[in-house]
């Protein structure tokens, strides 16, 4: 595959394995300038632990929903034993308390989830604005340095919004990701 399919392919369905593809096709031809290879990192280390986040929170939330259903087979069990002591209530009990703290148990592993993913995204935002920046110094040398932190800022901005939901923000990060591979890539192009 070729540099400009390899990276057609990642703008068009972008994945840590997409990712591996436009790697090898950059240098196995001419190996783009360091920069644009440490986008290209970033990109990929971004990608690869959103896939094993996003894989790792399905299983947390399958397992929950496994231990909502073990509730209803200790309660079924329970009911189905005949009481030998009298204690039948006390043992039903326990047993609900002790599946519902399970459960409890499993949904905070996806809350983790989210909580990880927030550092995924703040990390992004961080290597991104600083990549931007560089971008933007680079291309456009004239533009006042207060000036250059606004349009930076405006362009980040919305990948650090808590209130967006993890989808929005990992659509976001993705498409500055891709656009920051296309204009250095082009801009190596044009140098060469």
């Amino acid at each position: 595959m070729s540099a400009s399919d390899a990276l057609l392919a990642f703008l068009s369905y972008p994945s840590a394995d997409a990712l591996w593809s436009l790697r090898e096709a950059l240098l196995a031809g001419n190996p783009p300038h360091h920069r644009a290879l440490q986008h290209l990192d970033a990109a990929f280390h971004f990608l690869n632990r959103l896939e094993a986040s996003a894989t790792a929170k399905q299983y947390s939330h399958f397992a929950s929903l496994l231990d909502v259903g073990a509730i209803g087979g200790v309660a079924l069990q329970n009911l189905l034993e005949t009481p030998q002591t009298g204690d039948w209530w006390w043992r039903a009990g326990l047993g609900a308390v002790g599946e519902s703290l399970m459960v409890v148990a499993a949904r905070q592993y996806v809350k983790a989830w989210d909580v990880e993913l927030r550092a995924e995204f703040a990390a992004a935002a961080w290597y991104l604005s600083g990549a931007y920046w560089e971008l933007s110094r680079t291309l456009q040398p004239d533009v006042d340095g207060k000036d250059r932190a606004r349009l930076v800022q405006r362009l980040i901005g919305p990948l650090r919004q808590q209130e967006r939901t993890a989808t929005e923000r990992a659509a976001l990060a993705t498409r500055l990701f891709q656009m920051l591979l296309l204009a250095s890539l082009v801009w190596v192009a044009r140098e060469s």
